[in-house]
């Protein structure tokens, strides 16, 4: 039985029984979808009617994580020109 009665929370992450951990990506209740990428960057999409018999306990953020959102800034773009600062 899950301590977790509030559905997920995009963001948020959570551990099953089994000991998998995962952070709840979107949650579409449109579509009656939860997508979650687990530590290993692995994407599922869950339906929502069952989350609740997946027995999944809130948790801290793991120290660690292998999912993409660590190369985030690696995105990031400038568009600026060196010769364009000015130096004081």
């Amino acid at each position: 039985m899950s301590s977790n009665t509030d559905g997920p929370v995009e963001g948020n992450w959570y551990e099953l029984p089994a000991g998998e951990v995962f952070t709840v990506v979107t949650v579409d209740e449109d579509e009656g979808i939860v997508e979650v990428q687990y530590e290993d960057a692995s994407l599922e999409e869950i339906e929502l009617a069952n989350w609740d018999d997946l027995g999944a306990d809130p948790i801290e953020p793991p120290d660690e994580w292998g999912g993409n959102l660590s190369d985030f800034d690696d995105d990031l773009e400038y568009d600026i020109d060196p010769e364009e600062i000015e130096e004081e």
